[in-house]
C-alpha cells in the first residue's frame, strides 16, 4: 500500500497571507512581552526572517501558521530575556549605594560615624553567615553574586565548570540559609 505524501505549499505566498491575517494579534501579543513598539517590531521581522531562512515545507496554511506563532512566542521571549540580561549587566552600581557620600554640614562626622558603625556591622554579618554556608554554597555565592562581574549565571558555571542547574540550586539554597541567618541576628538585636 503506497501513501501518497501530501503536496506542500508555497513558504513564502502562505506567509504573506498568515501574516495579513495574524500580524496585527502577533504584533500585540509581542508588544504585551517587550513593551516597546520598536522592539515588537524587530521581533516579529526576526521572526519571519528565520522562519523564511529555515526555508521548511509545509503541508497547509494552518501548519505555516501555527510555526509562525511558535517563532514569533520563542523570539519574543529571547529579545526580551536578552534585553533584561544586558540592562543588569549595564547597570552601574552607584558608589554611593555601597558607600557613604561625605555630605558638608554640622552632623557629618556623627552620622558618617554611625553609618560607617552599620556598615561594618551588616558586613561582618554578612561574613559571618557566609562561613557558616556548607563550602559549595559558599563558593557558588561568592563566584555568582561577589565575583561574577556581571556574567550570567550560566556563564560563570561554564568559567568554573559547574553544571548551570547546580549552580543555581547551590546559590538558591546558600542564600536562603543567608537570609535566615540575618533574620535571626537581626531580630537579637
Amino acid at each position: 500500500m503506497h501513501t501518497e505524501k501530501p503536496e506542500s505549499i508555497p513558504l513564502q505566498r502562505a506567509l504573506e497571507s498568515v501574516i495579513e491575517n495574524n500580524g496585527g494579534k502577533w504584533f500585540r501579543f509581542i508588544l504585551g512581552i517587550l513593551r516597546n513598539e520598536a522592539d515588537a517590531e524587530d521581533a516579529l521581522h526576526e521572526a519571519v526572517r528565520r522562519v523564511l531562512t529555515r526555508n521548511r515545507s509545509f503541508p497547509s496554511e494552518e501548519d505555516v501558521r501555527m510555526y509562525m506563532g511558535r517563532a514569533i512566542g520563542n523570539t519574543a521571549f529571547e529579545m526580551y530575556n536578552t534585553r533584561k540580561r544586558d540592562r543588569r549587566r549595564n547597570t552601574p552600581i552607584q558608589e554611593s549605594i555601597l558607600l557613604y557620600d561625605n555630605i558638608a554640614g554640622p552632623d557629618t562626622c556623627m552620622e558618617e560615624k554611625e553609618n560607617n558603625h552599620r556598615k561594618n556591622k551588616m558586613l561582618g554579618l554578612l561574613d559571618e553567615g557566609l562561613k557558616q554556608l556548607p563550602e559549595k554554597q559558599e563558593q557558588a555565592i561568592r563566584i555568582t553574586i561577589l565575583e561574577s562581574q556581571g556574567l550570567s549565571l550560566r556563564d560563570v558555571g561554564a568559567i568554573h565548570k559547574i553544571p548551570y542547574s547546580t549552580l543555581r540550586h547551590r546559590n538558591k539554597k546558600g542564600l536562603e540559609r543567608m537570609r535566615r541567618f540575618l533574620e535571626r541576628s537581626l531580630a537579637n538585636e
